[in-house]
Formats: C-alpha cells, sequence, structure tokens
C-alpha cells in the first residue's frame, strides 16, 4: 500500500512555489503601470532626456503647454522666447505631456466682489493688470496650475464646473492634483485626484467612452476623460491633471491617444478640455506652473498643444493660458474668444481686455457686467517668484444672481532655495542618528509591543525567499516518503 502524503506535500510545493512566484512578479508589474499611467499624462518617453535647469528645455512629446507668444491676447509680463516642453527633472517616471479645496478654487472668484493682493511669499516687484481685473484674486501659496473651462453660480452659491483642474506643490514638496470634468454644487461629479504624501501616483483616472485600440488608432474617441497624478522623490516634485468632456482624432496611429492636442491624424476635435501641471526642482529650488484650457478646438492637420496654433485650417474658441518660471522670474497670461488658424499662423478675435457695463459701469448696482480678457500678474521677490491669472469671459447679472465665468487659468512659483529639500535631509539624519543610539532607541521603544524591524531590506523579496525553501523542503519530504511508501506492504 502506497502512503498519498507526497501528493500532498507536492500540493503544498506547488502553492508555496506559485506564492513566491507572484510576491516577485505582481509588484513589478504594478508599478510598470503606474510609470505608464504617469507617463501618458505628462507625455513622456521611456527615457527622457533631463536637460539643466538653467538651460532651455530640451524638446520631447508634447502634452501639457507651455504658453508662448504664439497665444491670442490678453496682457501679460514680457518673457524669455518660448522654450519647448516642461522637461520632467526627477527620476520618478524613469522619464514629459488642467476642485474645491485646492488653490484654483472658491478662494480664486471674487465672491465678495473685491480685488484681494494676496500673499504671494515675498515683496512685490512688478504688477500688470487690466483695468477690469478687480474680480479677479492674486494667485496665492502654495505654488500651482490651475483653471476650469466654465464655471457657474446662482444666487451666489455655486452650481456647476465644467473641466476644472488643479496641480499644487506645497513648500515642503508634497505635490496634489485634481481633474473634475463635472462638478455640481461644489462637489466632484466626475473626475479623479492624487497625491504624492498618501504615495498615491496616479488617481482613479478614467473615460466614461474611450473607443481607440478597436481600430487601432484610426478613430480615436474619448468622453469625459480624467487623469491625476501627483509624484515626489528626492530630487523633484511634479502635479499633473487634465480632462475633457470630449475628443476626436481621425486618421491616427496611436492606440493611446485621448485628449485632441495627442492626435496625429488628419483632423481632430476638442470639447472643453484643459490641463495644467506645476513641477519644482527641489536640488536648484526652480519651480515651473503651466496651465491651459479651450471651449472648443477643431484643426485639419496637425495641433500638438492648446497653446500652439493648428498647421493646417484651424478654429478655437474661448481659450486662456498663464505660464509662471520662478528662475528669472517670469509670468505670462493669454486669452481670447475665437482664433483661427492657418498653416500655423492665428488671427485673433476678442483678445483686447473689455469691460462693458449696464447701466453704466459695472459695479454692484449694475443690472449687467461683461469683462472680457481680464488678468493680473505679479513678480516678487524675497523669495522671488511670479504669478498670473486671467479669464477670458465673466459675465455678472444682477450682482451675482446669475455668474458665468469661462476660460479660467492661474499659475504660481516661487524659489525654495532649496530650503525644504535640506530640511527633510536634516530630518533623515536626525533619525538615523537615533537609530544609531541604542539607548534611544530603547527608551522610544518601551511600553510599545513587538514591530518589524526597519532593516531596509525587501521584505517581499525574504518572503518569496521563504515560500521558495518551504517549497523545496516539501518536495524533499514527499521524495522521502515516496521511497519509503514503494518498499511498503
Amino acid at each position: 500500500m502506497t502512503s498519498r502524503t507526497p501528493r500532498r506535500h507536492r500540493r503544498l510545493a506547488l502553492m508555496a512555489a506559485g506564492t513566491a512566484a507572484a510576491m516577485v512578479l505582481l509588484p513589478g508589474a504594478a508599478s510598470a503601470q503606474v510609470v505608464h499611467s504617469v507617463q501618458k499624462i505628462v507625455g513622456t518617453s521611456a527615457q527622457p532626456v533631463v536637460p539643466s535647469p538653467s538651460a532651455p528645455g530640451t524638446p520631447s512629446t508634447p502634452q501639457i503647454t507651455e504658453p508662448g507668444p504664439g497665444a491670442g491676447g490678453g496682457a501679460g509680463t514680457p518673457s524669455a522666447p518660448n522654450t519647448g516642453d516642461l522637461p520632467i527633472v526627477g527620476d520618478v517616471l524613469g522619464g514629459n505631456s488642467h476642485t474645491t479645496g485646492l488653490l484654483g478654487g472658491d478662494h480664486h472668484d471674487g465672491h465678495d466682489g473685491d480685488h484681494h493682493d494676496g500673499d504671494h511669499h515675498g515683496d512685490v516687484e512688478h504688477r500688470d493688470d487690466t483695468s477690469g481685473s478687480h474680480e479677479i484674486d492674486d494667485p496665492e501659496p502654495p505654488d500651482h496650475a490651475s483653471g476650469a473651462v466654465a464655471r457657474i453660480d446662482l444666487l451666489r452659491s455655486h452650481l456647476l464646473d465644467i473641466t476644472r483642474y488643479n496641480g499644487t506643490i506645497e513648500d515642503n514638496g508634497d505635490a496634489h492634483s485634481d481633474s473634475t470634468v463635472l462638478g455640481l454644487g461644489g462637489s466632484r461629479i466626475i473626475g479623479s485626484s492624487a497625491s504624492s504624501k498618501d504615495r498615491n501616483r496616479e488617481g482613479d483616472n478614467g473615460d466614461a467612452l474611450k473607443l481607440c485600440s478597436a481600430t487601432s488608432g484610426v478613430l480615436c474617441l474619448s468622453l469625459l476623460y480624467h487623469n491625476a497624478v501627483a509624484t515626489e522623490d528626492h530630487d523633484s516634485s511634479l502635479a499633473a491633471a487634465r480632462g475633457g468632456v470630449a475628443a476626436l482624432c481621425l486618421g491616427g496611429h496611436d492606440k493611446d491617444t485621448t485628449a485632441s492636442y495627442e492626435c496625429k491624424g488628419i483632423l481632430s476635435l476638442g470639447v472643453a478640455e484643459g490641463l495644467g501641471i506645476a513641477e519644482r526642482d527641489k536640488e536648484h529650488g526652480h519651480t515651473k506652473a503651466d496651465s491651459a484650457n479651450e471651449l472648443l478646438n477643431l484643426c485639419l492637420g496637425k495641433r500638438d498643444k492648446l497653446t500652439t496654433p493648428c498647421e493646417g485650417l484651424g478654429v478655437e474658441a474661448v481659450h486662456a493660458d498663464s505660464k509662471s518660471r520662478s528662475e528669472k522670474p517670469e509670468t505670462e497670461r493669454h486669452s481670447f474668444l475665437l482664433g483661427i488658424d492657418s498653416n500655423g499662423k492665428s488671427t485673433f478675435l476678442g483678445d483686447q481686455d473689455t469691460s462693458l457695463g449696464l447701466p453704466s459701469d459695472c459695479g454692484d448696482s449694475a443690472l449687467l457686467c461683461l469683462l472680457l480678457n481680464q488678468g493680473r500678474s505679479v513678480i516678487f521677490h524675497n523669495p522671488k517668484g511670479a504669478g498670473s491669472a486671467v479669464e477670458a469671459l465673466r459675465l455678472d447679472v444682477l450682482n451675482r444672481t446669475l455668474l458665468v465665468v469661462l476660460g479660467q487659468a492661474e499659475t504660481l512659483a516661487h524659489e525654495t532655495n532649496d530650503n525644504d529639500h535640506h530640511n527633510k535631509g536634516e530630518d533623515h539624519g536626525n533619525k538615523g542618528e537615533d537609530h544609531g543610539n541604542g539607548e534611544n532607541k530603547g527608551e522610544n521603544q518601551a511600553g510599545q509591543g513587538p514591530q518589524l524591524a526597519q532593516t531596509g531590506a525587501d521584505v517581499a523579496g525574504l518572503l518569496a525567499g521563504g515560500f521558495l525553501l518551504t517549497g523545496l523542503g516539501a518536495l524533499t519530504v514527499a521524495a522521502t516518503r515516496r521511497r519509503v511508501g514503494k518498499h511498503t506492504v
């Protein structure tokens, strides 16, 4: 009679080996998925080029736009020539591309009807404001890139948000981002968020409808898409968010196309699209912030940014963008109601700042107030930095009984001088001293229950090795029992 015990041991061995393999392979697969999602929203390749912070940005796959002189009207602070796409200065990606409770939210909406200069971190060095900018607040810390395609208030209460986005980097380097494609009553209905503090590199990104893979990129349609990314490591912080009501691409070849400005086909159409990105180089203390959005864009040809014209024939409606750089510092803003493109050149209509009121001027007594292309820009020092905010259209009926704001964009960036970075390093150093002092360690752990030692080893790898050894042991026992069983009557 042969014992059945070896069969059970073999099963145990297979289960142990399978568990070990899963523990080794699954973390790598999950990490690869996160990196792919981050690269998609910020438009990076797997192996980016990291330029020197003092040199112009190295061209890369365009996603997040850098508002340059090609964008339409609106007052702006003079700045250096367009340096191309934003570089990603961290190693988080292994590799580049706009709600309530975060900057770019209600506190910038001028609910009290008064203008606020805000706290910019430092002393004002230069200002550039339009005549009707009293309804717009100065950008306030922390550094951020925010905006919205449309916002509607009724009876001084928040009613509707369409494609509202925000990427924020705190002074300590923490990053968080939000994308709200549809919001009602100040609450997000469709959207996503991410936070580096919670090690949440990507939010619940998604699309209500995505058609692209089945056609191999020839026809791509995305409805109510939203993405949010927030990352931080020793060298850099990144917060990025984007969203859109609809995006269509015809004649392309990329199955991962989502936004209209990712289309490499013959025709692209975007409805209520926006994106924003804030990025900090901790080593040098520089921060960049970009925000851009449009109510409608149509391009027969190629257009790879929301701030560049269509290379064929195109049209854009209700556009707003803002960018700020802390290193120089510099900032600029643009907005217009209608842009017509032909062979890479644009003609703008409704790009001048305008203030119209009935019966006379805009004010609390006005029955109707229409403000077009209003904005504020500020450059400051101690520490140095810059910020700007712009609105393409603001319609106020009966002193905020009904308020409609279309095309709002805002950015703020300041120099950190690596202070926060060094403080974090000092904290880590103090922790190292505590670990090295056996007496302190014993005192700190007094009265506490058993804890896992912080060895710095890869726990998953150790557990996997343990399971493998268990499996080998079970196989050995099974083989031994089997030999014994063959000689048993």
